[in-house]
């Protein structure tokens, strides 16, 4: 057996027998491309071109690809991007980020539009009551827009950027209002599928699956790119955070649907005069007035800006006309309403009354409608007080005055 001998950069090796030869080639010393020779041949030779190991330097065919399934990978599943990507804006940070956001200032802005319809506008307050909640908060996704833009030209962050780490520079060609602004709208209406739920769901799997591939969202092409690579910590706490306001969500959800159902929901008050039962909205809270003659009770409904006063009182004998008695109500109430319209004849659960109407001198916008009942020595009134004049009100206020007054004796 002949003894061999390989080159090894300028430097020959050897000898070796040919069974440690393979071993070398084996563990990768000797390449198809080292020099060998063993006496006897003329020159050195590459070791492909000696007939007995060109076998060891042949590479053998790649495995067959076997395509288990056709269907496209799961919308959220995250697909690695090219050689050399760097992802630095994950899908999921930059998701919790803009559901905190909505979390705190759909809300917010809801209960600032209710506190200033309920002080400037009660029609429009009503409207916005009896409205389903979640049309309610689809209308409000514009405004929450504006405000983000708001809060990044102001800051550079948003709430929920700040807390999870997400950072959006500017161009250094644009004005930070004309690009936030600019790209607000373009996340609301190619991230969030202008807030209507189905479009909403096939808009975030589109710009999830791009960010998962390391590119850009769709809405921030040509832009520098956005950094949402947050740590586990930040990430943990801003999970923490949407739980927290994702629980405040619904505990207000709960209290406006507990708003609407007493709407339309009535409850039994006792008449303590005449012991008799009025069927009354469930919006009505009750209570008895002190008064220095007679007895009053008092009802109040918040969902409605309504209020109202049932007052009785007994004469010492009978004979005391209406038209009197109107009049001295008038005058009695006086400091506190202004009866603007004459007295005119109605009647309620088949009783004559008189009613009028007019204005609360301490609100201009309250409305008030008096109504008094006189049979025989007993006199019946109610005062209602409502801010504005919606459907709502008026069908609650007709409803209440004859359940009242369906308690006269």
């Amino acid at each position: 057996m002949a003894d061999w001998y390989y080159a090894v950069g300028q430097n020959q090796k050897g000898p070796v027998g040919e069974d440690e030869l393979r071993e070398l080639i084996e563990s990768g010393q000797i390449t198809g491309e080292t020099y060998l020779w063993h006496e006897g041949m003329d020159a050195w030779q590459r070791a492909t071109e000696h007939p007995e190991f060109a076998s060891a330097f042949v590479a053998p065919p790649p495995l067959p690809v076997v395509q288990l399934s056709k269907r496209p990978p799961p919308a959220f599943e995250p697909r690695v991007g090219g050689e050399g990507v760097v992802i630095t804006s994950r899908p999921w940070p930059r998701f919790w980020a803009r559901f905190i956001d909505n979390l705190i200032f759909v809300p917010l802005l809801g209960f600032c539009i209710f506190l200033l319809a309920v002080l400037y506008a009660p029609d429009v307050y009503l409207q916005i009551v009896t409205m389903n909640t979640g049309l309610f908060g689809l209308l409000l996704l514009p405004l929450v827009t504006l405000f983000l833009a708001l809060c990044m030209i102001t800051t550079g962050y948003t709430p929920g950027k700040a807390i999870v780490g997400v950072r959006v520079p500017v161009p250094v060609d644009r004005s930070r209002i004309g690009f936030f602004l600019g790209r607000e709208f373009k996340v609301w209406v190619a991230g969030l599928g202008l807030g209507i739920p189905f479009v909403a769901l096939f808009t975030q799997i589109h710009q999830y699956r791009r960010l998962a591939e390391g590119k850009t969202a769709s809405y921030d092409e040509g832009n520098p790119p956005v950094v949402a690579n947050p740590s586990k910590m930040r990430l943990g706490t801003a999970i923490v955070v949407v739980m927290a306001l994702f629980t405040g969500h619904i505990v207000l959800r709960v209290e406006d649907q507990e708003a609407s159902r007493n709407l339309a929901a009535t409850q039994t008050w006792v008449n303590p005069v005449t012991k008799k039962p009025a069927i009354i909205g469930k919006t009505w809270q009750a209570k008895e007035m002190t008064t220095n003659s007679g007895r009053a009770f008092y009802f109040a409904s918040n969902d409605l800006l309504a209020e109202a006063i049932l007052g009785y009182e007994q004469f010492p004998s009978e004979g005391i006309e209406p038209a009197a008695y109107a009049d001295a109500i008038k005058k009695a109430v006086a400091s506190d309403i202004s009866i603007t319209t004459e007295w005119k004849p109605v009647t309620v659960q088949g009783i004559p009354a008189l009613q009028a109407t007019g204005k609360s001198v301490n609100f201009n916008d309250a409305n008030v409608e008096v109504t008094i009942v006189v049979a025989g020595r007993d006199a019946w009134r109610t005062l209602m007080f409502a801010r504005g004049n919606s459907p709502a009100q008026s069908a609650e206020k007709d409803k209440f005055v004859q359940a009242m007054f369906g308690t006269a004796n």
